[in-house]
């Protein structure tokens, strides 16, 4: 399967990028993403890639380059991670973060990291991680204001 990797484009992305997060399970709308979009986009230290497949973006990922308080280093988290259904195993995802580790050694970071959900429905995006070498290292809290 052939596609390309490119920066997000707000212009004609809209569409497909909210059918892959809704799909990613996060009910949205058009409207909403470009809002969010519009947002992301002004942030310097924001980026989202999409993967294109006759003329679709059939996956997306989307990244922010963060500082520690504990470490001298820069690194990239990575905030959205989405392959459309009938694409994933075809080596999208693995793609896509290749792109970003490239992108993110250009920015001077050393690392990256990602969180997933400890839901049963994303066991196989931990399995996906870990064969991209990512390494399990902690558990993450949430607390809504």
């Amino acid at each position: 399967m052939s596609f390309i990797i490119r920066p997000f484009n707000i212009d004609t992305d809209i569409p497909d990028t909210t059918v892959l997060t809704i799909e990613l399970g996060y009910p949205t709308t058009e409207a909403q993403i470009t809002q969010r979009m519009k947002a992301i986009q002004e942030a310097p230290d924001y980026h989202t890639f999409v993967a294109v497949a006759d003329h679709k973006v059939i996956g997306y990922i989307g990244i922010n380059k963060q500082l520690a308080w504990e470490l001298d280093d820069t690194y990239f988290k990575i905030q959205a991670l989405v392959v459309k259904q009938e694409y994933r195993k075809e080596g999208v995802g693995a793609a896509l973060i290749q792109h970003t580790e490239a992108f993110a050694i250009a920015q001077g970071a050393t690392y990256l990291l990602v969180n997933s959900g400890n839901r049963a429905e994303r066991t196989a995006a931990h399995r996906f991680y870990q064969n991209q070498g990512f390494e399990p290292k902690s558990t993450g809290f949430k607390k809504m204001l």
